[in-house]
């Protein structure tokens, strides 16, 4: 007589548990081993546009907890522009969320670079920029258009019509020769946790916004030289002051 013995349901699902996360367990072994240099061929090349300087940082007019509870994702805005000053602080806070994070990433100079497309923000032409956190200025990189014709740069068109939308970019070249194929998800943290930061920012400051994929790659590709490899679009966040029948 043959006995049949029954798996626990509890030990089913430890199994399959232990069967999901086999792959993060290689990611994490993976990222423990020695770090590979970086070589200075996939390092990003200077630019060499003209510099805009930014103003001190606008203060938050929200608390932290006010502002975690009230965000949410808005896509209509103001033709309202957005100030120097409030730009100043969506940038330094996106920044410095990836500066005190990861340290270590930045010193091998793997640091993300944070693209503007500015419509609307006072003391700033239309144009596309790259942000310079230690100089606290934006360098110009390429014309793009306005109006209606900007609805060519984003999937959805409503997109362009915000203040101005962040890109965040970084170098998958690098990360994957220092990390493996940890690397791609490493930068894709780091973009989320610095878009996030930005969008906590404009909240704080009552402004509005939702995070999204970006430009179409082709424009920052043609304008940006971002070929998805050496310099890669990982995240955006549109900002903005709210449409009248969004406000409150």
């Amino acid at each position: 007589m043959t006995t049949t013995t029954e798996t626990p349901v509890g030990d089913d699902r430890l199994r399959l548990l232990e069967n999901l996360m086999a792959d993060t367990r290689l990611d994490a072994e993976t990222a423990r081993r020695p770090l590979s240099p970086v070589p200075a061929h996939l390092l990003p090349a200077p630019d060499e546009g003209p510099l805009t300087a930014l103003p001190a940082p606008a203060s938050p007019r929200v608390e932290l907890d006010d502002a975690l509870f009230a965000r949410t994702s808005v896509r209509e805005y103001a033709t309202t522009p957005l100030t120097g000053a409030e730009l100043s602080a969506l940038l330094a806070a996106a920044d410095r969320m990836d500066a005190r994070g990861w340290p270590g990433e930045r010193a091998a100079g793997l640091d993300l670079e944070f693209y503007l497309a500015a419509w609307r923000v006072t003391g700033v032409d239309t144009g596309l920029y790259r942000y310079l956190p230690g100089e606290s200025a934006l360098r110009r990189v390429a014309d793009i258009p306005d109006g209606p014709e900007a609805e060519e740069l984003v999937m959805q068109r409503e997109f362009a019509r915000s203040a101005a939308v962040l890109v965040i970019t970084g170098n998958l070249a690098g990360a994957l020769t220092r990390h493996g194929s940890h690397g791609h998800r490493l930068l894709l943290t780091r973009a989320g946790a610095a878009g996030h930061a930005a969008w906590l920012t404009a909240v704080r400051l009552r402004l509005v916004g939702t995070v999204f994929a970006g430009l179409l790659p082709h424009v920052l590709r043609e304008r940006a030289g971002a070929d998805g490899y050496h310099r890669a679009a990982l995240f955006a966040f549109a900002a903005g002051h709210p449409a009248p029948e969004s406000t409150a």
